[in-house]
C-alpha cells in the first residue's frame, strides 16, 4: 500500500510548549514514514528538514504586524489569537498537494478561520489548548454558556463572541481531532461548536533517547532539589509560579528552588529563600541532565493541557507535585508517580512535596514505568492507526 503524503503545519517548531510538542510529533512520525513533512511560519531550530518561508512575503509581513499589535493590546495574562487575515501559507507550503494535513497550533495569524474552512486536502486537527472551540482565548477558566452546553452565563467580550461565531458558521466539515489529554477531550465534548466532531486522545510523545534516567546524577541529599520549568515567561499567571512561592514558604524541610526559564522583572516573590535561575535551556540533553539532578518537579499550573515538562520529567524518573487540574492527572498517578494536590490549595501542595520526599525511590521507579505510554514507538502507532481508520 502506498504511504500517504503527510504534512504537519504549525506556527513554530520550538517557540512555546505547543510548538515543541508538534516538533516531537513530527520526529516521531517521520521515523516511520519519510513522507511526513513539517512546515512552520516561525522556524527556530536548525533542523533542515523543517521547512519555512524562503523570504518574507507581503502577506506574512502584514500578518506579523497585526499579530504584534493585537498581542500587545491583549488583556493581561491572557493569550489570545484572532486569526482575521487570510494567509498565504496554504499556497507557500503547498498544503493542498498533500493527502493529509495535520494542523497544530495555528494562532498568531498563521491561518485565518476562513483558511481552514477552504483547505482541499484531508485535514486532522491536533489541539494544544482550548482555542478551537472558544473565541480568541486559548484557555478559559469559566465555561461561558455561549461556548459550552454546560457553561455558566458569563461575560464575554464582543470580539470573542464574533470570533466564536465565525468558527461556528464556517467550520462545517467536522474535521477529525486529536487531543493530548482526557481533560481537553471532555471540554471539547462539552462545547457547542465541536461536541459532535470525531475526536481521539493521543498523548504527545517524548524522545526517550534524550529524556531518560541517567545513572548517578540524581543525588538524594539533605537539601531537597525542587525544579520549576517554564517555556514561557514567568509572569504567565496560568503557570502558577506565584502559587509555588506561597507553597514553598510553608515548607519545613531544607530545599533549594531551581528555575528554568527567562527571568522576568515582573516577578516580585518577596520570599524568604533564594531562587537559582538557570535561564532558558535550548539544548534538550542539557535539560534532561537537569531533570536528573533534581528530586522533584513542581508543576503548579492553574490550568494546563498536557505540559511537556511533566512528560519529560517522568521519562527521566523525576516525581512531580502538581495541582489536580486540566490534563495533568493523565501524567501523574496520585501517590504512585507523584502527588496531585487539591486545586490551588498551597497547603496541600506543600504536603505533596513532603510526601514525595519520603517516597522518592518508589515514585521515581513508577514514573519511569508510566513514561512508556508516551514513547515514540507507542505514539506513532496510535497516530497512523487513527489516520488510516479515519481516511
Amino acid at each position: 500500500m502506498k504511504k500517504k503524503s503527510f504534512l504537519l503545519l504549525s506556527w513554530s517548531d520550538n517557540y512555546g510548549g505547543a510548538a515543541q510538542a508538534t516538533y516531537s510529533i513530527y520526529k516521531c512520525l517521520n521515523k516511520i514514514n519519510k513522507n511526513v513533512k513539517f512546515f512552520v511560519q516561525r522556524k527556530i531550530l536548525k533542523d533542515k528538514t523543517v521547512k519555512t518561508y524562503s523570504k518574507t512575503t507581503f502577506n506574512l509581513f502584514i500578518r506579523k504586524v497585526v499579530n504584534f499589535l493585537m498581542y500587545n493590546l491583549r488583556r493581561p495574562n491572557k493569550d489570545r489569537s484572532y486569526n482575521f487575515i487570510n494567509s498565504d501559507i496554504v499556497e507557500i507550503a503547498k498544503v493542498n498537494n498533500y493527502d493529509v494535513v495535520n494542523i497544530h497550533w495555528f494562532g498568531a495569524e498563521t491561518l485565518s478561520i476562513n483558511d481552514l474552512a477552504k483547505i482541499k486536502s484531508k485535514v486532522i486537527l491536533t489541539l494544544h489548548d482550548m482555542w478551537a472551540f472558544c473565541g480568541s482565548e486559548h484557555y478559559v477558566d469559566e465555561l461561558p454558556a455561549e461556548y459550552f452546553f454546560s457553561g455558566k452565563k458569563g461575560l464575554i467580550k464582543k470580539i470573542d463572541h464574533i470570533i466564536w461565531k465565525r468558527k461556528f458558521f464556517l467550520w462545517k466539515k467536522k474535521f477529525p481531532v486529536i487531543v493530548p489529554s482526557n481533560w481537553l477531550h471532555n471540554k471539547l465534548k462539552e462545547s457547542r461548536l465541536m461536541y459532535n466532531w470525531p475526536v481521539k486522545v493521543i498523548p504527545n510523545p517524548v524522545d526517550q533517547k534524550i529524556f531518560r534516567k541517567r545513572n548517578g546524577l540524581n543525588n538524594n541529599k539533605m537539601i531537597l532539589k525542587i525544579l520549576f520549568v517554564s517555556a514561557s515567561k514567568l509572569f504567565d499567571k496560568r503557570k502558577g509560579f506565584d502559587l509555588l512561592i506561597e507553597a514553598l514558604q510553608l515548607l519545613k524541610t531544607p530545599f533549594a528552588l531551581y528555575v528554568v526559564g527567562k527571568k522576568s522583572k515582573l516577578i516580585e516573590t518577596n520570599c524568604n529563600f533564594n531562587i537559582e535561575y538557570l535561564g532558558y535551556i535550548k539544548n534538550k540533553n542539557s535539560l534532561s541532565k537537569i531533570y536528573n539532578r533534581m528530586n522533584i518537579l513542581a508543576l503548579p499550573s492553574r490550568i494546563d493541557n498536557l505540559p511537556n515538562v511533566g512528560l519529560e520529567a517522568h521519562s527521566c524518573g523525576l516525581p512531580i507535585v502538581s495541582f489536580n487540574v486540566g490534563g495533568i492527572p493523565d501524567i501523574i498517578t496520585h501517590k504512585k508517580t507523584g502527588y496531585l494536590a487539591k486545586a490551588y490549595d498551597v497547603k496541600d501542595f506543600t504536603k505533596g512535596i513532603e510526601f514525595v520526599k519520603r517516597n522518592l525511590a518508589d515514585l521515581s521507579a513508577n514514573a519511569l514505568k508510566k513514561s512508556k505510554i508516551w514513547s515514540y514507538n507507542s505514539i506513532s502507532k496510535k497516530y497512523f492507526k487513527f489516520i488510516h481508520s479515519t481516511f
